[in-house]
């Protein structure tokens, strides 16, 4: 902390222009996150660094969930960042409130920035962009990030619930981690309910869960059929000339003299990619699916074209092999599949068991819970900018 505080210092001691003011953040803080301890880790850890740097800081606290949606859906206040401190749910729901204002879209394209401060249990984005086997220092190095001001753009999904006889759609979601579906989904969100056995708790939960079959709530079999289309990086179909806006001014456009839009510097028109466009379907039956973007690899960059990366395990699993397996996860594994797949959309229409007890099934995104329904996911590549350190600008 000695060395990210001289480092922050080096920032506040920088002169500032006659005629400006400092520069101003909104923290959007969830003070119930990782167990009630994200406000003090935010006051000792990220507070100060904030502070060294000479950086006017407004604090929100949200209380309830879904309230940074709101706060940032609704912000009409002129501010030069939002910085969410939180878990991956306080993340997804701030780039859903973004991305549904009626000018979210122009604000993306100015790389509006948003800050992301891992004071969660789960901390997909900011593991990537920030890993350290220490989490204080991974919590002084996301700080540092929006200090120096550096970004990158990142991919997001965009989830629609599909319209049915009972469902009428509803306002999308945004997720930047990506869905998790199955019984090892099941097992983890409820592993606090084994909270006795303390820290032994993420390895009894998969024998508990195991042991009690289809008594314990878990998802053994995840069936539906899946219809997806081929990822492109750019082609003569898909891509098409970003027009010039010629909005009024807007709270955000104070980030248009730091910041402007990229042209499209590749003439596409000759580009032929045949596949483009081409639309794949299969049924499955599985214990364990997951959508991924290239946030969960590191440094937020995976190998290939912009894709959602489709992940569908086995149709069924053994007592041994699910404990076994859970185990795995729980030590960073990836987990086993058998087969992988690559979409840049693609439609979920799951086949649920009916019976008397009208039982819930739940999927995570961005592991926060959502009831199981027919689903439309888009990947918008590269569609958020974040704050990141580069490996050689952190201490």
């Amino acid at each position: 902390m000695r060395g990210y505080c001289e480092e922050a210092l080096r920032y506040g001691e920088m002169p500032v222009l006659n005629g400006s003011r400092p520069r101003q953040i909104t923290v959007i803080l969830n003070p119930v996150a990782d167990k009630r301890k994200s406000r003090k880790n935010f006051d000792k850890y990220c507070a100060p660094l904030l502070h060294l740097a000479g950086i006017s800081v407004n604090i929100i606290q949200t209380e309830f969930e879904g309230q940074a949606r709101e706060l940032v859906e609704s912000l009409d206040e002129i501010v030069d960042t939002i910085v969410v401190a939180g878990g991956d749910g306080t993340v997804s729901e701030a780039v859903t409130g973004l991305l549904r204002r009626a000018d979210g879209d122009l604000a993306v394209q100015r790389k509006f920035p948003i800050g992301i401060l891992p004071l969660g249990r789960t901390n997909t984005v900011a593991t990537s962009l920030f890993f350290d086997s220490a989490k204080v220092k991974m919590m002084a190095k996301a700080t540092m990030g929006v200090i120096q001001e550096i970004t990158k753009p990142i991919d997001v999904i965009k989830i629609e619930v599909l319209e049915t006889e009972d469902e009428l759609p509803g306002k999308p979601v945004y997720c930047l981690g990506g869905i998790q579906w199955g019984a090892y989904r099941d097992a983890y969100a409820k592993k606090d309910k084994y909270w006795y056995w303390g820290m032994l708790r993420s390895y009894v939960t998969y024998i508990f869960m195991g042991l009690k079959s289809e008594e314990s709530g878990v998802s053994w079999q995840c069936k539906g059929h899946l219809s997806y289309i081929l990822p492109c990086k750019g082609c003569s179909k898909c891509v098409q000339a970003v027009e010039n806006d010629k909005s009024a001014h807007r709270w955000w456009h104070v980030f248009v003299q730091r910041q402007v839009t990229d042209p499209v510097s590749k003439d596409y028109s000759k580009v032929i990619n045949e596949h483009c466009g081409s639309k794949l379907e299969q049924d499955f039956s599985t214990v364990d699916m997951s959508l991924t973007t290239a946030n969960v690899c590191p440094n937020c960059i995976r190998d290939g074209d912009p894709h959602i990366q489709v992940a569908i395990g086995p149709p069924s699993v053994s007592f041994p092999g699910f404990v076994w397996e859970g185990w795995r996860r729980k030590y960073g594994k990836a987990p086993r599949t058998e087969q992988v797949l690559q979409a840049r959309e693609l439609e979920i229409r799951p086949v649920l068991k009916n019976n008397s007890e009208n039982t819930e099934h739940w999927i995570s995104i961005d592991n926060e819970d959502y009831e199981v329904k027919p689903i439309y996911a888009t990947l918008l590549p590269k569609k958020v900018h974040v704050f990141y350190t580069p490996a050689e600008s952190s201490s």
